[in-house]
């Protein structure tokens, strides 16, 4: 028996919001929530890597840039490394509130009985390597690993004992969760390096109309972005701001949601149709 694995994509899928999210709650709790929902719709859409980019690269928001940041990589964190990797933490007081990402590298506690993979910290690295991976008590490898280094484990039972080989998050089979970096560029100079970048806008084309089209520039494509605006200022607006034309940055603009019924759809709201519908035509 092998517990729940959810298969790595063939093809990157990144996603860019601005550093500026949630900002505008104020209140700690709630700001939590609204990170804490996001990050369980990128991760059910197996995203690899969360870009914050700054509406105004001239005056980059780095306060709450690192909030995400943290609180983002708090979550993709196995829950019993997360005391030893960040202690306790005023920023982190309400993610206990949160739903678990429940990613395959966070495996449940009844999990020890069957083959299964879950993350590991490396605690020594001589002889081999000690792991901390949330089994009662540290796990040797014979492969010799950097010490601090986060590692994915398959964990085997094997006449009543537990076998693990470790597993370098890169070539892990498994989706092993998104990371979460910060880019100080313009936006149009940080999507340049893939060969299908989608921007979302209600003033864009309407989806339903590009449907098949999409599914083939998927198909070629090896590195994909979808990039989002913030609450107050859409893609159009930023990059009138930062000083590029958004119709030449990006390969698409796209309306996900036509002839919506609020006003105003957040980012988090946006982010879960827009990897929906992506999700489906990426198969």
């Amino acid at each position: 028996m092998i517990l729940f694995q959810a298969p790595r994509r063939g093809k990157r899928l990144d996603v860019l919001i601005p550093s500026s999210f949630a900002k505008d709650t104020p209140h700690l709790r709630d700001r939590t929530l609204r990170v804490g929902m996001l990050a369980r719709f990128l991760a059910a859409a197996r995203v690899d890597t969360l870009i914050l980019y700054h509406v105004d690269p001239a005056k980059p928001d780095d306060s709450n840039a690192r909030f995400l940041k943290l609180l983002m990589e708090y979550l993709n964190t196995a829950p019993y490394l997360r005391k030893r990797l960040y202690g306790i933490r005023r920023e982190l007081r309400y993610a206990g509130v949160l739903p678990p990402l429940n990613i395959p590298t966070h495996p449940e506690s009844r999990s020890m009985d069957v083959e299964h993979y879950r993350e590991g910290l490396v605690l020594e690295s001589d002889k081999g390597s000690l792991i901390e991976a949330g089994l009662g008590k540290p796990i040797r490898v014979r492969k010799k690993l950097k010490e601090g280094t986060r590692i994915i484990l398959k964990v085997s039972p094997s006449n009543g004992r537990l076998k693990a080989s470790a597993i370098s998050r890169r070539r892990s089979e498994i989706y092993p969760g998104f990371r979460v970096g910060v880019a100080d560029e313009k936006l149009s100079e940080i999507v340049k390096a893939y060969d299908l970048r989608i921007a979302t806008s209600r003033k864009g084309r309407n989806i339903l109309t590009l449907l098949d089209e999409l599914r083939r520039r998927i198909g070629e494509a090896k590195r994909i972005c979808i990039a989002f605006g913030a609450a107050k200022e859409g893609l159009y607006e930023i990059a009138e701001r930062q000083g590029f034309k958004l119709d030449d940055a990006f390969h698409y603009v796209l309306n996900v949601f036509p002839s919506q019924g609020v006003r105003t759809i957040r980012v988090e709201e946006a982010a879960a149709y827009t990897l929906a519908i992506f999700n489906l035509l990426l198969g």
